[in-house]
């Protein structure tokens, strides 16, 4: 994650253990864009590393959300970031991660971290990340992340028995 223009993001990416907030056990998975119903994005418009051992793809929201995903060695994960606390974060909460390992889901986790907006877009090793567009299934990685007319953000990964992600609606963010 070197590449990515601002420093901070790199720790929050790796999930240092000290700063990392367990999201707490959600009751159930909050209502989710219909996935299926929108046409996957293209993987070209959204690559800023290609590779067989280490991919890297990313895209940015209009309200300043940006988010990279990978693969690597079996382990996925998809890692959003914003300057300001996400919409209803505890603890000012600006960053929030969805992992996988194998067939193994991690809870998701939210950190407050430093991210500092840098000049111009947002770049990971000197590719802008790409505006995802509504309606559009960005499915890479192992994960969906989707925007909707009434979901700012929403991203899941899921091991066929269970899924973890978050939602960004109404002024709100809930994982689970």
């Amino acid at each position: 994650m070197a590449g990515l223009r601002t420093a901070p993001i790199i720790a929050a990416a790796l999930g240092v253990a000290a700063a990392v907030l367990t999201a707490p056990a959600a009751t159930a998975d909050p209502a989710l864009p219909d996935f299926s119903a929108f046409p996957k994005a293209d993987a070209k418009d959204y690559v800023v590393r290609d590779g067989v051992a280490y991919s890297v793809r990313g895209f940015t929201t209009p309200e300043g959300v940006f988010c990279t995903s990978s693969s690597h060695r079996g382990m996925s994960s998809v890692d959003c970031f914003s300057t300001v606390p996400l919409p209803g974060a505890s603890d000012g909460a600006n960053t929030v991660h969805v992992r996988r390992s194998g067939n193994v889901l991690e809870p998701t986790t939210m950190v407050a971290a430093q991210v500092e907006p840098g000049p111009g877009p947002v770049e990971f090793e000197g590719h802008p990340l790409r505006m995802l567009p509504p309606a559009v299934d960005y499915a890479f990685d192992q994960a969906n992340c989707a925007r909707d007319a009434t979901t700012q953000l929403a991203c899941v990964m899921s091991n066929g028995t269970e899924q973890h992600g978050f939602v960004i609606r109404d002024g709100h963010t809930e994982v689970f």
